[in-house]
């Protein structure tokens, strides 16, 4: 910046400056002159010190209900207060491109779904992502499936679950192994704990030989010699990861049916 402009920068800076002094002068004057008209007026009239000192009651009542307001405990509003929660678990397929997950967390926080529990199951054409949610009262199956899909969602599936799912997996897992391990385990019933209450498993006779599959909203899996066990689940499809859960389980069952077996054969006693 050159001299002259910083001089006349300088200068219209203090003509602005004696402006606003001007005008602070002038509402002073106003004021003034105001103030004087209200108390002559008061002072020519019987109920001029009546009326002050009602303006000055009022004032501090004023005050007084004031301070109280904006110290008042905040009051909980219906639309805060937290509605009974249902719980819900949904899966939907998104894109694999990056923010397509936080998009559609961000969705379901915008709809008020508390995201309980979350993973990530892998399946051949890319990942399914499965939310266990707690919903308000009175949210519907259709309204968290239309919020997926709106959240950029695809292949969404809804359906009920309970408290018990809310578990961490891992030590859900753990628990339901440790069952599997002991004496008289019922596999069958295990294994549909493991897959859901809307999973239902059935005991076949079959050979050994026939495969383990998977197939939509079925698996079929070895049992004991001679035994096959199938699972149904109609209202939302297995996953790889689920069928290779549901095996783990099995081979855990097989493996502590076996070692009893050979805990329980007498030992052989050497020829004295």
């Amino acid at each position: 910046m050159t001299a002259s402009e910083k001089r006349r920068t300088t200068a219209e800076s203090r003509k602005r400056s004696v402006n606003r002094d001007l005008v602070e002068l002038a509402a002073l004057f106003f004021a003034t002159g105001i103030a004087d008209l209200f108390v002559s007026t008061l002072s020519n009239n019987r109920v001029g010190p009546a009326l002050m000192f009602a303006l000055g009651g009022l004032f501090i009542v004023s005050a007084a209900l004031r301070h109280r307001w904006s110290h008042r405990p905040p009051r909980r509003t219906a639309a805060s207060e937290p509605a009974d929660a249902r719980e819900w678990r949904l899966r939907a397929t998104v894109r694999d491109v990056p923010g397509s997950l936080a998009a559609l967390t961000a969705t379901l926080a915008a709809h008020r779904y508390d995201i309980a529990a979350m993973q990530v199951l892998a399946v051949p054409d890319g990942a399914v992502d499965e939310f266990l949610l707690r919903t308000p009262d009175g949210t519907t199956g259709a309204d968290i499936a239309e919020a997926a899909r709106s959240g950029g969602g695809e292949n969404v599936w809804v359906v009920r679950t309970d408290v018990h799912d809310l578990v961490d997996l891992p030590t859900r897992m753990l628990a339901i192994a440790g069952q599997a391990a002991g004496p008289g385990a019922d596999l069958a019933q295990l294994i549909g704990t493991l897959l859901g209450p809307s999973c239902t498993v059935q005991r076949k006779t079959g050979r050994r030989g026939r495969d383990e599959r998977l197939a939509g909203t079925t698996m079929l899996l070895h049992g004991r010699a001679g035994e096959l066990l199938e699972a149904h689940r109609p209202p939302l499809p297995f996953t790889p990861a689920e069928f290779a859960r549901a095996q783990a389980l099995v081979r855990v069952h097989r493996e502590s049916v076996a070692h009893g077996d050979h805990a329980a054969e007498p030992l052989s006693r050497d020829p004295a």
